[in-house]
């Protein structure tokens, strides 16, 4: 496996699925991610940062870095897909012709058989270079993160209606939409989520304000109350140091940072294995830009993320959520004991602030202001937080949107290029960015159909609904189709949050395509450095791949 050490580091993905040989469609991952910021950050987490790439108070300038970010990653999301769709060489049809596969593979130098022009990979490269276009990028995400846009919102219907329509103006061969039923979790409207110090007596002395809008959907509701402490990114190992040093968190509120290669969900999972009696996971300055004056969040914003450890409906694991289909009454084994709360920096500063006990590793350190690194459990005071969360299940109508381009040689085995659309918050980053990729590859290879190009495969592009509960249109569309998608699935790219808002590149990807992503990052050109290609660039800054 490939990984890219640059200082172009952490987002898009593409995901490819390996043929038979496993039997399914392992994925590809490519993270991109851009910002106009030229002193050293490090990647930030995987989450919704908020419609953080477009702002207009930053002007036209960092506008323009971000489109020509987003062409460089349609150019490579592009380049990976034909590659896959046309296998490397591809026939033209002649004017008033149909285009046939050209017998020779590998794409030598003998000409093309007689009935047609032939398509090789560096004439396809200069094709989808004229084709691709970025003029409407800029306003795709504009509209995508106008506002929030959860499933079932009106918001929501709406994006949804508008990508519908926007496929059929593309006069795709089949364009549709497939709907289920799913369980997700939302913000009880009558009782919201609090956060409390109490005093030795269990007196409330202060309430700390929170985000209504801010929860972690699949929570556990519920109050608790206890001391506080401080686990850095709620990794294993961060669980080890503190019971190594004496600290124990049984019963306690524990505080971890966004980020460190854990999800959300394996944070709580940690916490609760761990005897934790509730978590609150908060952005740190260190890992994700919090100046007012650049591109990143507002010190008073927390990030979301769902905490069920897994994918999809939880309460039909294993069962497609089709039609209010009815199985045995079962949950996930996935949804956590004890209540989650994402809380903004400010907030977490002022519990971190009133820390007492062992000092924390110097690795353990984040920016926050006017904080000690200590990890508790008790407050200087001698109060306690209590926390208190209040969400409630709903069952919610999902729309999985999809439109294909039939391929002419094996019609029956599918690429499938994927996007998320809904976010919980304005969501540049999770789905604006994912989207508006999405419909310009769609544009460009119904483009390439009508000018005579023919895949061989079937191109199938699918914008997801409920992504932010864990990738549940995905899923029960995955679980429903599985014997087909087990025999016809051939590849998958994943757009989902394609730019982060760092000036890093990340691949993922089976070894299959380990070849095919080298070639496209040493042939594609630089965004912010006219005349270099990725590759050249990473190298000049230190990185290269490495096996």
């Amino acid at each position: 496996m490939d990984a890219i050490r640059t200082r172009l580091r952490q987002s898009s993905s593409v995901g490819v699925a390996e043929d038979e040989e496993v039997g399914g469609a392992p994925r590809v991952e490519m993270r991109f991610v851009t910002s106009e910021a030229e002193e050293e950050v490090e990647a930030g987490p995987i989450s919704d940062i908020t419609a953080l790439v477009l702002r207009y108070r930053h002007g036209y300038q960092r506008a323009g870095v971000f489109l020509c970010v987003c062409a460089v990653v349609i150019f490579i999301t592009a380049f990976l897909l034909a590659y896959a769709v046309f296998g490397g060489r591809y026939r033209c049809s002649q004017e008033g012709g149909q285009g046939q596969e050209d017998g020779q593979q590998g794409g030598g130098a003998n000409s093309p058989a007689e009935g047609g022009a032939g398509l090789y990979l560096g004439e396809l490269r200069v094709m989808m270079r004229r084709l691709l276009q970025d003029e409407d990028i800029h306003n795709t995400v504009s509209r995508v993160s106008r506002a929030s846009h959860p499933p079932g919102s009106s918001e929501g219907t709406s994006l949804a209606s508008e990508i519908l329509r926007r496929f059929r103006q593309l006069q795709m061969d089949h364009t549709w939409t497939e709907s289920l039923y799913a369980t997700l979790q939302f913000p009880d409207r009558s009782q919201r989520s609090s956060l409390w110090l109490v005093d030795s007596e269990g007196l409330i002395s202060e309430q700390i304000s929170l985000n209504p809008s801010d929860y972690c959907p699949y929570s556990a509701t519920g109050s608790t109350t206890g001391g506080v402490v401080y686990a850095n990114y709620g990794r294993p190992e961060d669980f080890n140091w503190l019971k190594s040093s004496g600290v124990s968190v049984v019963g306690c509120v524990v505080v971890m940072r966004v980020g460190g290669g854990v999800s959300f969900a394996e944070k709580v999972w940690l916490a609760e294995r761990n005897g934790g009696g509730g978590a609150l996971i908060y952005p740190d300055p260190a890992d994700l830009p919090q100046d007012p004056r650049r591109l990143g969040l507002n010190m008073h914003t927390a990030v979301s993320e769902h905490v069920h450890l897994g994918s999809g409906d939880p309460f039909t694991p294993g069962f497609p959520s089709f039609n209010h289909t009815q199985f045995p009454s079962i949950q996930s084994s996935g949804l956590p004991l004890i209540p989650a709360l994402p809380i903004s920096a400010t907030v977490a500063a002022k519990l971190l602030s009133q820390l007492s006990g062992p000092s924390c590793p110097p690795s353990w350190r984040g920016r926050l202001p006017y904080v000690r690194c200590v990890v508790g459990p008790e407050f200087s005071s001698g109060r306690r937080v209590k926390m208190s969360v209040h969400n409630v299940m709903a069952p919610v109508l999902l729309n999985n949107i999809f439109s294909s381009l039939e391929g002419r040689v094996e019609p029956d085995q599918y690429i499938i290029l994927g996007a998320q659309r809904d976010s919980l918050s304005p969501g540049a980053v999770k789905s604006g960015v994912g989207t508006a990729i999405l419909l310009e590859l769609a544009r460009t290879f119904s483009a390439m159909v009508k000018n005579g190009f023919s895949p061989r495969r079937s191109l199938l592009f699918v914008s997801w609904d409920a992504g932010e509960f864990g990738n549940v249109g995905a899923t029960e569309w995955l679980e429903g189709y599985l014997s087909m998608l087990h025999l016809k699935a051939v590849a998958y790219f994943s757009l989902d949050q394609a730019i982060m808002g760092d000036d890093v590149l990340s691949a993922y990807t089976s070894p299959l395509l380990v070849d095919l992503l080298d070639a496209a990052v040493r042939q594609v050109e630089h965004p912010k450095h006219a005349g270099q290609t990725i590759y050249s660039q990473a190298e000049r800054e230190g990185g290269s791949w490495r096996m």
